[in-house]
C-alpha cells in the first residue's frame, strides 16, 4: 500500500512500541512485578497490562500485514 493512510500511520507506532518491547521488556516485567509487591497495583492489573503489551506485539504483526509496511 503506496498512500499513507491512518493504518499506515497507526503501523508505525506500533512497531515503534514493539521496538521499545523488544529492548525494554525485560525491565518493564520488573517495574510490573515491583508495583505488585509495593500494592501499587494488583496481581489481576499485572496481568491485565501484561496482555496489553503481548497485545501490542501480535497488533504490530496483524497492521504491518494488513497494510504492507
Amino acid at each position: 500500500m503506496a498512500l499513507r493512510t491512518g493504518i499506515a500511520v497507526l503501523t508505525l507506532i506500533v512497531e515503534h512500541i514493539c521496538r521499545i518491547l523488544t529492548t525494554y521488556r525485560p525491565a518493564i516485567n520488573g517495574v510490573i512485578a515491583q508495583g505488585v509487591t509495593a500494592g501499587v497495583i494488583s496481581t489481576i492489573q499485572s496481568q491485565v497490562l501484561a496482555t496489553w503489551l503481548d497485545g501490542a506485539n501480535t497488533a504490530c504483526a496483524v497492521l504491518k500485514a494488513v497494510s504492507g509496511y
